[in-house]
């Protein structure tokens, strides 16, 4: 098997930024505004995830997917979980992000990443999750149902005054996702 699952430190906070905003970039054209993504930018990111993982009282967790590219291990993706933030009271867990740049799909890093976060969820107490994609993201929206995700709701997002529709898909039981994790994180 390919690549490796960990958690995410300190020090990876721009490596998650250049995935954040690669991922949108290779995901989001003709689904975003172009002035969306053109107007995303890794320093700024960089900032945001160095205070999210420098949180202590965070309770999400963030997961790093590496693969070796040019001999040298390389953050490809990367995926975070947590309590459910936007009100789909079925749901006590969330997948808040899952991303893999184009480069590491296809090697089962995405589902490596979905049941690490889901062992991780049921170790909090969470047993049944929640993720959110936008509605003309037809891959990630395959993957959700591969993964066993049911379609539970659907709500606008403004991106530059754009409406883009969004869908939410829920698992009410992650615990056989997360008996799926090669990982056991404590």
């Amino acid at each position: 098997m390919i690549g490796r699952i960990r958690r995410a430190r300190l020090d990876d906070a721009a490596a998650v930024a250049y995935v954040h905003v690669a991922g949108w970039r290779e995901t989001y054209p003709g689904i975003v505004p172009a002035r969306t993504l053109a107007s995303m930018d890794v320093f700024s990111r960089t900032r945001y995830w160095a205070q999210v993982l420098d949180n202590k009282r965070n309770r999400t967790d963030i997961f790093l997917a590496e693969m070796p590219i040019d001999g040298e291990d390389r953050v490809i993706g990367f995926g975070v979980n947590g309590p459910e933030q936007v009100g789909l009271t079925d749901y006590s867990g969330e997948f808040h992000a899952l991303y893999v740049l184009k480069v590491g799909q296809g090697q089962g890093l995405g589902t490596r990443l979905m049941t690490t976060m889901a062992a991780a969820m049921t170790l909090r107490g969470m047993t049944a999750a929640s993720v959110w994609a936008l509605r003309d993201n037809w891959k990630a929206r395959r993957f959700y149902e591969k993964m066993g995700g049911k379609l539970v709701s659907d709500r606008p997002l403004m991106f530059d005054g754009t409406q883009v529709m969004e869908v939410a898909y829920g698992w009410g039981d992650i615990t056989p996702l997360a008996r799926r994790s090669e990982e056991v994180w404590r």
